[in-house]
């Protein structure tokens, strides 16, 4: 008997560039290695292809059919499909209504499908609220939304279990699939959370008399909500708060952040920088030289953002959206602020400024939240319950 095999079908497309070579994000083949570190058997990834180039993430060669993980192309044909899954233990794919049909191929072959889900209808809809201007096509949109989460819905009733990336979709799924389990996303191993003696420096740091230091890192795009910074800091300054706040990313809204932050006074305090390497520079920044990390999102993404700064011993405070709402209760490690006010979050700011010692008491909780959810943990919580789900 040949061993199980796992079949990865991502919602992310590997991309094609000009010469025909093939990209898939790092983050993902990290993930799909670390998979393959708990499965009794082959874990092989079926990528669709696109000719868009990956933007914004950390893009890396693959050769189909080498490497730790085998990749192939998906088959586009349903019954070509139906022949390459046929013989799978198990099969792992996002939640969403264009899985449908391989859903239902599945069931007929009896191989279990374990759904991986991330944004919640509310979260789509704040999504799309941010992002489209033009009330017809939100309009649009958003019966869309209500048609493919009907869809999903229904696949849940079908499948072997669920893995939900944070708290709003656990939270709205689990009684539609009881076999259900709650990740928070992570890359930052274990070895590289930051230590006990590293944690003492840090909170003696931000318990001392300098400005207050204010980091974000991510895409520069409306659904991070990444505009309200200006706001932010010149509420802050009216408050007489001391601070500095670094901005470190890229993104479709980096000239208009940029320009709104390039004159005094914003200018002697808001400062603007290229991305930087997760492990070799932005991880390291975060440990020594992060306060507090502001996170103005308007909509529910469960970014990995979040349990990656607590990582580095860094508290956090942003809008109250449904993702950010969930990972405060689980670590009492965040200070919440409604959400599109960004002169509430200001004030937020400033009494957190006036009570270092809050801050200071949510550092070794962040910390302790992320031991829990190292990027090994999650990964290999995740396998148990694939294993578990496919009946191995």
């Amino acid at each position: 008997m040949n061993d199980p095999e796992l079949i990865l079908l991502p919602v992310l497309s590997a991309s094609a560039d000009t010469d025909g070579r093939l990209f898939l994000t790092q983050k993902y083949l990290d993930g799909a290695a670390e998979y393959a570190k708990s499965w009794p058997g082959p874990v092989t990834t079926l990528a669709r292809v696109t000719n868009q180039p990956i933007r914004d993430l950390d893009p890396a060669e693959v050769t189909l059919g080498k490497g730790p993980n085998h990749i192939e192309i998906r088959p586009q044909d349903p019954e070509k499909l139906a022949s390459r899954l046929t013989d799978a233990a198990g099969v792992m794919a996002f939640l969403g209504p264009e899985e449908a049909t391989m859903l239902r191929l599945c069931n007929r072959m009896d191989v279990p499908v374990v759904f991986v889900s991330e944004y919640s209808p509310k979260t789509e809809r704040q999504i799309v609220d941010t992002e489209v201007s033009n009330p017809v096509i939100r309009f649009r949109r958003k019966v869309w939304l209500q048609g493919a989460e009907r869809k999903r819905q229904k696949m849940l009733h079908k499948a072997a279990g669920l893995q939900c990336s944070g708290t709003p979709t656990y939270d709205l799924y689990r009684p539609l699939q009881p076999n259900a389990l709650l990740f928070f996303d992570n890359r930052v191993r274990q070895a590289d959370i930051l230590s006990d003696d590293a944690l003492s420096r840090k909170i003696s740091d931000v318990l001392s008399d300098r400005p207050l230091r204010l980091v974000f890192g991510g895409r520069l795009a409306e659904m991070k909500g990444v505009l309200d910074f200006p706001l932010i800091a010149k509420a802050l300054i009216k408050l007489g708060v001391p601070f500095s706040l670094d901005i470190v990313g890229d993104g479709p809204q980096a000239e208009q952040l940029r320009s709104a932050i390039s004159e005094p006074p914003l200018a002697d305090c808001v400062t603007l920088h290229k991305p930087m390497d997760f492990m070799t520079e932005w991880i390291p920044y975060l440990k020594t030289r992060t306060d507090l990390f502001i996170c103005p999102h308007p909509q529910g993404d469960p970014s990995s953002t979040y349990p990656e700064v607590m990582s580095c011993g860094v508290a956090m405070t942003g809008y109250e959206n449904e993702a950010f709402n969930g990972i405060v209760s689980h670590s009492s490690a965040g200070f919440l602020s409604p959400i599109g006010k960004p002169e509430l979050l200001a004030k937020r700011i400033a009494r957190l400024h006036e009570d270092r010692h809050a801050i200071a008491a949510a550092m070794p909780r962040a910390l302790a939240f992320a031991r829990k959810h190292t990027f090994e943990a999650t990964f290999s919580r995740r396998m148990d319950h694939m294993i578990r789900s496919a009946g191995l």
